[in-house]
């Protein structure tokens, strides 16, 4: 499994990240670290861990160029793999999620599936909100907490749902089909990212009805001081979507009032 970090002054909470990779029972691991430029003790804290790793420098600005610049990396690799992106505050949820996940690709030959996240702010196990990427009119029970979604069309998306892309993974063999972040929108890539994905409808979706990420308060998509320009980037995202004549923008501001109101409920 390739699991990759962008990095850029990380060294505050970068540790964390590594021991939750080092304690994974899942140990076939190689941890790509895509660098911007770090000035502070970041990259000396990752030379030192007892991963399997490679680091990679760049003078690329910004996460989502960064995101894309190592997807063009791995489709020049061609490897055969699950590809999982860890931001670097953020940590695995338990030791054996790498393990679980992996079995649930070997067991039932599958290419992507995303699950729950859950944030907490200095202690991981006080969490104070919770990202559940459940569907329930668009999921297949497979087993257990296994689902596989139906195809995604526009309408699915009128109540501002989409999930969490830290909780992405996918194989090399559909590589292809993953679309690039629009890095001009740096607070809200994401979620245009994962509404690319679905509406594509190029390979099966599977979700993991369980918490894969511990994702800490404060990051840049966590911060309040971003939620101005979120919501704006978020309603450029929308507009692409669903805007067609001038009476959309009224479907466009509904979509994105739904949106937050699914972000308010994640706290409850």
């Amino acid at each position: 499994m390739v699991i990759v970090t962008i990095t850029k002054n990380s060294s505050k909470t970068i540790l964390d990240t590594i021991r939750s990779l080092e304690n994974q029972t899942y140990k076939n691991i190689k941890w790509v670290i895509i660098d911007e430029n770090s000035e502070d003790n970041t990259l000396k804290i990752i030379k030192a861990s007892k991963l399997k790793k490679e680091i990679i420098k760049t003078n690329k600005k910004g996460i989502f160029v960064c995101y894309n610049e190592i997807i063009k990396i791995l489709k020049k690799r061609y490897l055969n793999d699950i590809i999982f992106f860890l931001h670097s505050d953020d940590i695995l949820f338990n030791n054996n999620t790498l393990l679980n996940i992996s079995n649930i690709f070997k067991n039932h030959k599958i290419f992507a599936l995303c699950g729950n996240v859950v944030f907490f702010k200095k202690n991981k196990n006080d969490i104070f909100r919770k990202w559940i990427s459940n569907y329930p009119k668009k999921q297949i029970k497979i087993k257990g907490q296994l689902y596989k979604f139906r195809n995604f069309y526009k309408r699915d998306f009128l109540f501002g749902w989409s999930f969490p892309h830290t909780s992405f993974f996918f194989h090399t063999k559909i590589i292809n089909q993953i679309p690039y972040y629009d890095h001009k929108l740096k607070t809200s890539s994401d979620y245009g990212w994962t509404i690319k994905i679905l509406l594509k409808n190029q390979f099966n979706i599977y979700y993991l009805n369980k918490n894969i990420i511990r994702m800490r308060a404060g990051g840049t998509s966590t911060n309040l001081k971003n939620l101005i320009l979120q919501s704006v980037n978020d309603f450029k995202i929308i507009k692409k979507i669903f805007y067609n004549n001038f009476f959309d923008y009224f479907y466009c501001l509904v979509i994105l009032f739904f949106k937050k109101f699914a972000k308010l409920k994640q706290f409850l």
